[in-house]
């Protein structure tokens, strides 16, 4: 890519970044340049994972340098991939197990299952498991799913659910608060 280009796509970014934070829908707030810089990049991060800015930016918390990624963002990354799919095979207060399938010649063929149980979540001293069990099993398991049968959808990045970086969470998954 050329040096025209490349500022070209600066441009582009920094002025959706701008926009984006001066909206003051998203965590960073105002038309700082840390905001901005904080939301250029989640949506730099988003366009190596295939997502739009919007996504990147509602979806996606830079946390000790790490990528989190809300569930539903990574379910929906697996489920919209011409290349893998899930299905959920268990979803209870109990234990979420969910299969991985890659598409091999026109046929989904099972590379695994990630299993995550409410003794895994005690262990791990998963949130809100007494309000929102399944949804928090759920977002363990699929985030497992990712990084252990489908790296390459998120260009390598290892995906986290925020609560897995010590956010505390809600019941679907927004941060409230983040690590100290």
């Amino acid at each position: 890519m050329n040096e025209i280009a490349r500022q070209g796509d600066l441009a582009e970014l920094t002025g959706i970044a701008r926009l984006l934070a001066m909206s003051s829908y998203f965590d960073a707030k105002g038309s700082s340049e840390l905001a901005i810089a904080q939301v250029a990049t989640k949506i730099m991060a988003g366009r190596e994972m295939g997502l739009g800015p919007f996504a990147a930016v509602q979806g996606i918390h830079v946390i000790q340098g790490r990528p989190a990624l809300s569930a539903n963002l990574i379910a929906a990354a697996i489920k919209s991939s011409p290349k893998y799919d899930y299905r959920v095979i268990e979803l209870t207060a109990e234990a979420c197990e969910i299969e991985i399938f890659e598409r091999i010649a026109g046929k989904l063929e099972s590379l695994g299952k990630s299993r995550f149980t409410a003794a895994d979540a005690r262990a791990a001293g998963t949130q809100n498991m007494a309000k929102f069990a399944r949804n928090m099993l759920f977002a363990r398991a699929i985030s497992n799913a990712a990084r252990w049968y489908c790296p390459d959808l998120f260009s390598g990045n290892a995906v986290y659910v925020p609560e897995e970086l010590g956010a505390v969470v809600d019941g679907e998954g927004n941060i409230i608060e983040l690590p100290s």
